[in-house]
C-alpha cells in the first residue's frame, strides 16, 4: 500500500520511527567503528567491548527502519541498505562465538578437565559454599580478587583441592589456584615492575599428562596509566608464552582479562601467541556485570576469558549461577 493511502497519523508515526531508527543505527555504527580504532588509544578501545550489544541493537533497529521507511517518498532507502550492511558486519564480528573453531584437534584426546574461574570481588564465602556442594564437578579453580580472608576457604576445601598456590592480597589483584591434581613448577609471576599485579603459573599433573595453566588478572584500562600497565602486563605475558609454547605442552591462559576478544589489543596478543579463544563456538558467555549477564548473555560483557593452545578442545563453556559478586563464574570442560 502506498504511503499516501495510509491515515495521516500512521504516516507521521512511521516517519518518526524511521528517523529514530536511522539515528540509532548511525550512533551504533559510529561507536562500533570507533572501537575498531582502539589500537591507537585506550579511550576508543573501551567501545570495542560491546559488539554483542551492537549486533543486538542493529538486529532490532534495521527491520524497524525497513518497516517504517518502506514506500516513503523521501530519500530513506539508502539508510535502509546502509543499516543492513552495518548489521551484517556486526553479525560477522560476533559470529565466531557460535561457529566451531576449525583448528580444534578432536582426535587423540586422552584426558578431560573441568575448570572454574571466578572473580569473587573479595567476597569468597558464597564460592566456598558452592564448591563444598559441587566439589565433584570441578577439577581446578581459579579465584580472582582473592583477599587474605580466603585462606580459610582454601583450608576448608583442602580435602578436595589439596594442591594450591596463591598470592592473597587485600586489593583487587589477589589470586589463587586450587587443584585436585598435583601442581608442578608452580610459581607466582610478577607482571609489573611498579605495581603488584601477580599472575599464577603451574603444570597440573593429570592422569593424561601435564597441562600448563596461567591465571591472570591485568588491571582495567580505566585511565591512561592503567591502560599502559595493562598493555605492559599482556606484552610481558606474550613474550613468556611465545617461548613456552614452542615446547608443545598443552597450555591455557584464563582469568579476568579486563578486555574482550573484540579489543584490537587483545587480538594482537592472540596473534602473537597463536592461542585460541575458548569461547569460540560456545556463545561467548557474558560474565560482567552479573546483574545484566543473569538476564541474558547478550547483555553481559565476556571479559572472563580463556585462551587455549591447539592441543586443547573446548567441549563446553558456560556461565554459572550468581555467587554474590559483580562477575558470574565461568565453567569450562576441556579435553586434551
Amino acid at each position: 500500500m502506498k504511503s499516501d493511502m495510509n491515515p495521516p497519523f500512521l504516516i507521521k508515526l512511521r516517519s518518526s520511527l524511521a528517523c529514530h531508527a536511522r539515528d540509532g543505527v548511525i550512533f551504533v555504527a559510529a561507536v562500533a567503528l570507533l572501537g575498531w580504532t582502539g589500537s591507537w588509544h585506550w579511550v576508543p578501545e573501551l567501545f570495542a567491548h560491546f559488539f554483542l550489544q551492537y549486533a543486538l541493537l542493529l538486529v532490532i533497529l534495521t527491520p524497524l527502519l525497513f518497516w517504517a521507511g518502506w514506500g516513503s517518498r523521501d530519500n530513506r532507502r539508502h539508510w535502509q541498505w546502509l543499516a543492513l550492511i552495518a548489521t551484517l558486519l556486526a553479525g560477522f564480528a560476533v559470529s565466531p562465538c557460535w561457529l566451531p573453531a576449525d583448528s580444534v584437534r578432536k582426535a587423540n584426546s586422552h584426558g578431560s578437565l573441568n575448570l572454574l574461574q571466578f572473580n569473587a570481588a573479595q567476597n569468597t564465602d558464597a564460592l566456598v559454599q558452592w564448591l563444598i556442594k559441587h566439589r565433584q564437578e570441578v577439577d581446578v579453580v581459579l579465584v580472582l580478587e582473592a583477599s587474605t580472608g580466603f585462606a580459610g576457604g582454601i583450608e576448608a576445601l583442602a580435602e578436595e583441592f589439596p594442591y594450591h598456590i596463591e598470592k592473597l592480597q587485600d586489593d583487587p589483584f589477589g589470586i589463587a589456584l586450587m587443584s585436585r591434581y598435583p601442581l608442578s613448577e608452580a610459581a607466582v609471576l610478577d607482571m609489573s615492575d611498579d605495581v603488584d599485579f601477580p599472575a599464577l603459573e603451574a603444570d597440573v599433573i593429570t592422569p593424561a599428562g601435564p597441562l600448563r595453566l596461567i591465571g591472570i588478572h591485568p588491571p582495567p584500562p580505566l585511565g591512561g596509566e592503567l591502560a599502559k600497565l595493562r598493555d605492559a602486563f599482556m606484552q610481558k605475558l606474550a613474550l613468556r608464552l611465545v617461548a613456552q609454547l614452542k615446547e608443545g605442552e598443552p597450555t591455557l591462559v584464563f582469568g579476568d582479562f579486563n578486555s574482550t576478544i573484540w579489543s584490537p589489543r587483545l587480538r594482537d596478543f592472540i596473534a602473537k601467541t597463536r592461542l585460541r579463544d575458548a569461547g569460540q563456538g560456545q556463545g561467548a558467555p557474558g560474565s560482567y556485570p552479573a546483574a545484566s549477564a543473569r538476564i541474558s548473555g547478550w547483555l553481559g560483557i565476556p571479559i572472563d576469558l580463556m585462551l587455549v593452545s591447539e592441543h586443547i578442545t573446548v567441549q563446553e563453556r558456560h556461565a554459572g549461577e550468581s555467587l554474590d559478586s559483580d562477575h558470574l563464574p565461568i565453567v569450562t570442560r576441556i579435553t586434551y
